[in-house]
């Protein structure tokens, strides 16, 4: 089950969702370094596209670098999580 919250994203105290848990909820960031979107990652997934989002997400981890330490919540890198929904909304086969 989901936990979603409201937190203040240091920079200009900009309020981002936060959802803690894969479930049906797709409001909110997957990646917060580079902007990706449950939602669009989940459409990604449904028109067999969601490699270009993965790839994106990896292509700009080497430029021009991920601040997963201060844009994600939990302060640790996406990748997981991003890899974990793509899993999860295929049926658990990859």
């Amino acid at each position: 089950m989901w936990s979603t919250i409201e937190v203040l994203m240091g920079c200009c105290d900009k309020k981002q969702i936060v959802n803690n848990k894969v479930s049906g909820d797709l409001d909110g960031l997957i990646c917060y370094c580079f902007n990706h979107s449950k939602q669009s990652l989940f459409d990604a997934i449904h028109s067999n596209n969601e490699q270009e989002i993965v790839n994106d997400i990896k292509k700009k981890m080497k430029d021009p670098g991920c601040f997963c330490e201060t844009s994600n919540p939990s302060g640790k890198c996406c990748m997981a999580d991003v890899m974990g929904f793509i899993k999860h909304h295929k049926g658990g086969s990859l």
